[in-house]
């Protein structure tokens, strides 16, 4: 079975922890391709995404960088309008 990561949303945390994605290949374990898949919305196996999990759940949030990104429920249009 596979699951679609919203791309937005992983890079988003990523970006909220400081990383790229080599930092969570390396950090999940994964391989950098399969994170680039998941990162274009590509479906990922389950065991895959339990493997991110773990590694962004293990990984600190950069203190102050939620108030530098645009909001999580952006318009995608311009991104600075929320979605109702």
């Amino acid at each position: 079975m596979s699951t679609r990561l919203d791309p937005n949303r992983l890079d988003r945390e990523l970006a909220r922890r400081g990383w790229n994605a080599t930092d969570l290949a390396k950090a999940s374990g994964i391989s950098a391709g399969t994170i680039s898949a998941a990162r274009r919305g590509r479906p990922v196996s389950n065991a895959t995404v339990c493997k991110i999990a773990d590694a962004l759940r293990a990984a600190p949030i950069v203190a102050g960088v939620d108030g530098l990104l645009e909001p999580e429920h952006a318009s995608p249009l311009n991104g600075s309008q929320p979605v109702s």
